[in-house]
């Protein structure tokens, strides 16, 4: 309607997007989506380190609860390659995509990637280095009480 309040025809130029408004919309979304979907990636690598690093934990002392309760010894050990970790009571478990762990040699005396618990409640004692999104957190075993302790990050 106009001011004096007739109906005026209608435009083509009056409603709808044009094209140029269209392509700086997309343009916009693909600028953020550049910025924003790495920093995700990371986050999320970050987030499975994180909750491999908490089930490891839990694992080891069922390892150790099992070898006290059973009073003979538990293999907590990790695959070559790193993508998966179990005891010698047959529990494996594969870790989360872009994690792996790793038992150093070092840490645990020569031993082949494994730590033992034994029934009187002490260990081989070692590390499990679980690495991803960039980091590695280790979680430690006490060879005398076979305690298990995870490194702050």
């Amino acid at each position: 309607m106009s001011v004096t309040g007739e109906a005026r025809p209608r435009s083509s130029s009056d409603g709808g997007t044009t094209l140029v408004e269209a392509l700086v919309v997309v343009s916009l979304t693909v600028m953020v989506s550049a910025i924003v979907l790495p920093a995700m990636g990371q986050a999320l690598a970050t987030l499975s380190r994180r909750e491999a690093v908490a089930v490891v934990a839990a694992r080891l002392r069922e390892a150790r609860a099992g070898a006290l309760r059973r009073d003979r010894p538990v293999a907590f050990s990790v695959a070559a390659n790193g993508a998966a970790y179990g005891t010698s009571e047959g529990d494996v478990s594969p870790t989360p995509p872009g994690v792996t762990l790793t038992i150093p040699k070092a840490d645990n005396r020569g031993r082949g990637g494994a730590i033992i618990f034994y029934g009187d409640g002490s260990s081989t004692g070692g590390a499990v280095a679980i690495s991803g999104g960039q980091r590695t957190t280790r979680v430690f075993v006490a060879p005398l009480g076979g305690a298990i302790a995870v490194e702050d990050s």
